[in-house]
């Protein structure tokens, strides 16, 4: 099973999260929100070639700018044919959700596997990729993807500087990069460079910093031990999915928490953690 974001695209700018898509056995599992009004009770799900042909896979029906749908990928043709998801919404608007960058069958990383298996590889291939795309890690680069004029809080810096992604109701979130995580303070470092966050990035492509404030922080599950006093707590979440020997795995990286996204997405009120679910490894850390 595979976990995927659906961008909202507005012409060639990416604008904002609007749902998820998961590959099964069979098809996939696509769930929307925040639809335009525009688009009415349904939306149609087309399955894009690398050449550009498509076929539609279905609709998903919509209520209040929410819906999800489980779709076959048909008889002829199947998810080793399939680069990118697209979901139409009205003019240039859509939902993109790129499975894969080129034609080619990427071989994926089984979560049924055990990762002692995979995970090397998985760290070098991560590693070599960040170091040819970006600048090493150094404090002294950050300076070149920030504002000219950056506000006095570091939070706001950030959130100015890095897309927030909206799927904990509670608290405010960025999309960052493992390179990015030097802008938390410099015990934290080393998480640039932590195997598990390495591997969850190469299979996901993303990772998430988080601010609770205090209100907040009374009605999440993540709280930890907050010696300092501070009104205000910031989480690494690292995607993944769960069973209990990821869990431990994330344990012996100092992750001590998990949470379910994929729940949250769906907005439900009830969010048990069970096993196979999409979720985000937590880890309290400080900016």
């Amino acid at each position: 099973m595979q976990f995927f974001y659906i961008d909202y695209m507005n012409g060639d700018r990416k604008e904002r999260n609007v749902g998820f898509l998961r590959v099964e056995r069979n098809g996939i599992c696509v769930g929307l929100r925040g639809v335009p009004l525009q688009c009415g009770n349904k939306c149609s799900v087309y399955a894009v070639e690398d050449n550009g042909e498509k076929w539609c896979l279905g609709e998903v029906g919509i209520q209040n700018g929410y819906g999800m749908e489980k779709l076959g990928w048909g008889d002829v043709k199947g998810f080793e044919k399939c680069v990118r998801v697209e979901v139409p919404f009205y003019g240039y608007r859509k939902g993109v959700c790129v499975l894969r960058e080129s034609s080619a069958v990427s071989q994926t990383v089984s979560y049924e596997q055990p990762i002692q298996q995979h995970l090397e590889r998985d760290l070098q291939k991560a590693s070599k990729e960040e170091t040819e795309k970006e600048t090493i890690y150094m404090p002294d680069n950050v300076s070149c993807d920030l504002p000219r004029k950056l506000p006095q809080d570091k939070w706001e810096q950030l959130v100015d500087t890095y897309p927030q992604v909206h799927i904990f109701p509670e608290a405010q979130s960025l999309l960052i990069k493992p390179k990015d995580l030097v802008v938390l303070t410099q015990r934290y470092h080393s998480l640039i460079s932590n195997s598990f966050v390495l591997h969850s990035y190469y299979n996901y492509r993303q990772l998430l910093l988080l601010r609770f404030e205090d209100s907040q922080l009374a009605n999440s599950k993540l709280r930890a031990a907050n010696e300092s006093g501070s009104s205000v707590e910031y989480y690494l979440g690292v995607p993944g999915v769960y069973y209990d020997r990821e869990k431990r795995i994330a344990q012996m990286f100092g992750f001590e928490g998990f949470d379910i996204g994929e729940a949250r997405m769906r907005e439900e009120e009830k969010r048990e953690i069970y096993e196979g679910c999409f979720g985000y490894y937590m880890k309290q850390v400080e900016i």
